[in-house]
Order: C-alpha cells, then sequence, then structure tokens
C-alpha cells in the first residue's frame, strides 16, 4: 500500500489540493487550564499521530492559561472522535515544552520535543515510554550548533523516523530572531529565516549532525517528514497552508510547493501549523495540522483533512 501511496505521491505532487476540496474535520480545540492559553479561546497543535494496536493514538502541544506550553495526549477508535487522556509531560522549569514527534521502536514509544529554558529558545529533548503516557525523560537529544552556526541560537521542532534500523530526525533551527520576537539578550535581524538541518542517532538518544550546513531552506519550520517508497516528502507550515519538499535521501531536498492550501473559512483562516501526514495502513493519506485563526498563530486546533492521493495525479 505505502509503494502505491508513493507512485502517486510522485506523479503528482506539484498539483496542490485546496482544503475546500475537502471538510477540514476539527479534532480538539482547546479546553481547560492547560490548554485555552492566556486569551482564554484555545490553542491547540503540534499533533503526532500513530495506530498501536487498535487505538489511535495522539500526542500535541497545548498552551495553558499560565502562557507555558505542555504536551498532552488523547486516544480514539477511530481517528475522528478522540477522548482526551491529559497532560503527559510537562517542565516547570522551563518556559515551554511542545512539538512532540513520537515514534514506536520495538517495545519503547520515543518522544523527540522541543524545551525552551526561556523565551522561545529552543533545544531538542528526548523521553521513552513503554505505555506512551508515562515518560521518562532522558535529556538533551541535539543542543545548539556552535557560535556563528546557521542553528547557532535555537533548534527545535523535531521529525524523527526510524528507519533501516537508523533513527533520522530533521529539524529547524536559527542564528538570530526576527524583529518582535519575545527574546531578549539574543541577535535579531531583519533577514532572520530558518533552516532544515538533519542528525541521525544509532540508539535514539545519542545523535550525530549531518554537516555543518542545512539540508533545506525557504524558512521552513515545524516540519514532518517521512519516508515513501524510496523516497522522503518533508511538510512544513505556512500562512498559506501546508507546503511540501521531495527528496531522494533525506539530505538533498527539492520544494515541491503546496501541498495544500488553506482553505479561507474560519478553521484555518490564517495557515496551517506543524502539519503532519499520517500514512499508516491507509489508502487515503490524512493531514492533520494546527488550523491557525488568528495572524499571530495562537489561536490554533487541531484538524485533520483527507488527502485523496488520486486527485493528485
Amino acid at each position: 500500500m505505502i509503494r502505491q501511496m508513493f507512485l502517486l505521491f510522485s506523479l503528482s505532487l506539484s498539483v496542490p489540493v485546496s482544503a475546500t476540496d475537502n471538510v477540514s474535520n476539527v479534532l480538539l480545540t482547546g479546553t481547560g487550564e492547560n490548554e485555552i492559553a492566556p486569551h482564554g479561546e484555545g490553542n491547540v497543535y503540534a499533533p503526532s499521530v500513530l495506530i498501536d494496536g487498535n487505538k489511535w493514538k495522539m500526542w500535541y502541544g497545548g498552551q495553558g492559561k499560565d502562557g507555558h506550553d505542555r504536551i498532552s495526549y488523547a486516544e480514539s477508535v477511530d481517528g475522528k472522535q478522540w477522548k482526551r487522556i491529559g497532560v503527559v509531560l510537562e517542565d516547570k522549569t522551563a518556559n515551554h515544552i511542545n512539538d512532540p514527534s513520537v515514534i514506536k521502536v520495538g517495545n519503547t514509544f520515543y518522544m523527540y520535543f522541543t524545551r525552551a529554558e526561556k523565551f522561545v529558545i529552543d533545544r531538542i529533548c528526548v523521553a521513552t515510554s513503554t505505555d506512551g503516557v508515562h515518560w521518562d525523560q532522558k535529556g538533551l537529544a541535539l543542543d545548539a550548533g556552535p557560535e556563528g552556526a546557521w542553528d547557532s541560537l535555537s533548534v527545535g521542532r523535531p521529525t524523527v523516523i526510524h528507519d533501516s534500523g537508523m533513527f533520522k530526525m530533521w529539524h529547524d533551527g536559527r542564528k538570530d530572531f526576527p524583529p518582535g520576537t519575545p527574546v531578549a539578550g539574543v541577535s535579531v535581524s531583519s533577514d532572520s529565516h530558518r533552516h532544515v538541518g538533519y542528525a541521525t542517532s544509532k540508539d535514539g538518544l545519542k545523535w550525530q549532525r549531518h554537516g555543518d550546513t542545512p539540508v533545506f531552506g525557504n524558512d521552513a519550520g515545524g516540519i514532518d517528514v517521512k519516508r515513501i517508497g524510496e523516497s522522503y516528502i518533508m511538510l512544513y507550515e505556512s500562512h498559506g497552508g501546508t507546503r511540501h519538499a521531495e527528496s531522494r535521501d533525506g539530505i538533498h531536498w527539492e520544494d515541491a510547493g503546496w501541498l495544500v492550501q488553506k482553505s479561507g473559512t474560519d478553521v484555518d483562516r490564517h495557515g496551517h501549523v506543524t502539519p503532519f501526514l499520517f500514512l499508516e495502513d491507509h489508502e487515503d493519506a490524512l493531514l492533520f495540522f494546527g488550523a491557525a485563526r488568528a495572524a499571530s498563530w495562537d489561536h490554533n486546533c487541531i484538524a485533520t483533512l483527507p488527502l485523496d492521493l488520486a486527485k493528485l495525479k
């Protein structure tokens, strides 16, 4: 099935699908003290989804009334109706933790996530679990790069796969922030951009960067990478919807434009945040994403959109 999906993608991923072609289904909106955000209207996003046994499992980020982010967990029997289990990972010593990327290797779940000790200056950490609910934090997975490097200030929002016996991670990074970012005492530039880096690991805990340069630019962030057949696809967020790039080796990437453009309805009027491509055991792929209701990207809900791959021919 995955091979068939790859053939369809390789034929036609250059053709965008508008969200108006399918109905975006809102799965979760921010509720409760841990998800309503300081403005009180809710802010949940960054879904990571897999099927384990007969359950759909979703880990996602939520911004609490106190302004801090935490990682929560929900379950489903059909991928449509979700039951919240609650917060499964938080760190009271940090400004926020968010952006989970969860995979299961053998009997162990690995969660890679963003931790910002202060402001929005990110580092990538890892935790492990045997049930996906109770997590043992293992500490830093990937630190910022050396002084002057493209990722010398911040690295975060990882996406990880286990491929041919190797853990592979892509992440975004910065050497400075754009004006208006809520930071102090760090480099700010009107020409600030995000880039994407790549790292590998044999055990999922100790990581090695691939070279000193990023593997993709385009101000890409909030990425998700999947392997389809012999190739890789990278999704990344934007105010216009979900964009994507393609690669044969996960290192050399070619931008492929829109995967899904925003619908323009109130659900995603200001774009797609942290898209996630779900392929497991499905003829039709599912796009999970944070649907942005505000230009500030802090009024998000989690929505899904079926991608009929046959329409991409």
